[in-house]
Parts: structure tokens; C-alpha cells; sequence
């Protein structure tokens, strides 16, 4: 296992790392910073993946690899860049108490005004424990809510990077 994480982890630590200067850069450009961050994640993860796999696969594999492999690879690389992305909004959100009101707050204005379509849907009382849901939201939910989008959505990906890029030498 020393082996995978050795050859993967710089990949998932400066992927988390551009996620939160994308954090700073978003909030600076007056945009929503947890919502945008955690897109840019899932558009550079896959990247960061295809990386770390095929690095692991020419040099310590030897130009070859197995499924398994790959998917353990990845799965250090999107770990690590869920992990880091998800701490560091946790940590800016706790240093920022007004950025995370305005994001509760951004996130209940939406969702009041999905009222109608919800309760047509579902009913009344699921959107008023919706509502005391998002009322009672902590950093840590959002740290959470961060870190298994990323961690789940990636998986997919990882999935596909690692069938792509297997190879045996017979």
C-alpha cells in the first residue's frame, strides 16, 4: 500500500491545494466560493487522476498495470483531493463567519423558493425538516457536504481512467 500512496499523494495535495486558491479566486471575483470551488474540483480531479494513475503506471509499474492498481491510485489521489479541499472551506468558513452565513443564507433563499415544486413533489413536512435543516447547518455539514460529492462523483471517474490506462505485458 506504501507503494500506491507514495506515488499519488503529491497528486492529491496539489489538487486540493488549486481547489482552495480557486476558493480565494472565486470569492474575490464576488462569485459563491463553496459552490464554484467544489465545481472546479470536479473538473480538475479527473486530471489530477489521469495524472497520478499513468505516473504510477510508467515509473513504478514499469509501463504496466492492473485495474486494481489504478483504481487504488486514484482513489489516494481523489481521497486526498476531497480531504483537502473539504478542510481548507472548513477552515476558511471558520475563519470567515459572514461568508458562511451568506452561504446558509443563499442556500435557504433557494430552497424557499423551490416551496411549491417541493411539496407538490413530496410533501409539506419533508421541506419544513429541510428548512430546520438548513437552519441548524454547521461548517462541518458543508466540510462533509464538500468532501462526499467530490469523493463519490470522482469514483466514477476513476473507475473509467483505470480501465483506460491498464496495461499487461504478455
Amino acid at each position: 500500500m506504501t507503494k500506491y500512496f507514495k506515488g499519488s499523494y503529491l497528486f492529491g495535495v496539489v489538487g486540493g491545494v488549486f481547489c482552495l486558491l480557486a476558493f480565494w479566486v472565486l470569492r474575490w471575483a464576488g462569485l459563491e466560493p463553496v459552490y464554484y470551488s467544489l465545481f472546479f474540483a470536479c473538473m480538475i480531479t479527473p486530471v489530477f487522476v489521469f495524472i497520478g494513475v499513468k505516473n504510477y503506471r510508467d515509473t513504478t509499474g514499469n509501463g504496466e498495470m492492473l485495474f486494481a492498481q489504478g483504481m487504488t491510485v486514484g482513489f489516494v489521489v481523489y481521497g486526498l483531493i476531497a480531504l483537502v479541499t473539504a478542510l481548507g472551506i472548513a477552515l476558511f468558513l471558520q475563519m470567515m463567519p459572514d461568508l458562511f452565513s451568506d452561504y446558509k443564507a443563499d442556500k435557504i433563499v433557494s430552497l424557499q423558493g423551490r416551496e411549491t415544486i417541493f411539496t407538490e413533489n413530496v410533501n409539506k413536512e419533508a421541506f419544513d425538516r429541510a428548512m430546520v435543516e438548513l437552519e441548524n447547518m454547521s461548517v462541518s455539514d458543508v466540510a462533509w457536504d464538500v468532501f462526499l460529492k467530490i469523493f463519490i462523483l470522482e469514483l466514477f471517474f476513476t473507475i473509467i481512467i483505470s480501465i483506460i490506462l491498464k496495461r499487461i505485458k504478455n
